[in-house]
């Protein structure tokens, strides 16, 4: 089939808020073949409305309350929201801490 979009799958967690949030704590997601975490967002936004809003500053940027993990690592010290999925790839949203 000439011209079809090759697909990988990523694991997905959301932890603390924003699994009450989505209601799902582990989810497998379908993403096109070299796609980004921003990519990631975007699409999962589909599904959970706002989920990018939430996330996400007005430039685009990964709000500094934020942590995103791919296979352990924060994005920050990868590619950022730039960094590349591939499949099998685990990405783990975690929330503000709260208490104090």
């Amino acid at each position: 089939m000439e011209g079809a979009v090759s697909h990988v799958k990523v694991r997905v967690k959301f932890l603390a808020t924003l699994y009450e949030r989505t209601g799902v704590l582990k989810t497998e997601v379908e993403i096109p073949e070299g796609s980004s975490v921003r990519d990631l967002i975007k699409i999962l936004d589909s599904r959970f409305r706002g989920l990018e809003s939430e996330l996400l500053d007005e430039s685009g940027g990964l709000k500094p309350m934020y942590n995103v993990l791919v296979n352990g690592r924060a994005v920050e010290w990868l590619n950022g929201l730039a960094t590349a999925l591939r499949e099998g790839d685990e990405v783990v949203f975690i929330p503000p801490a709260a208490g104090g």
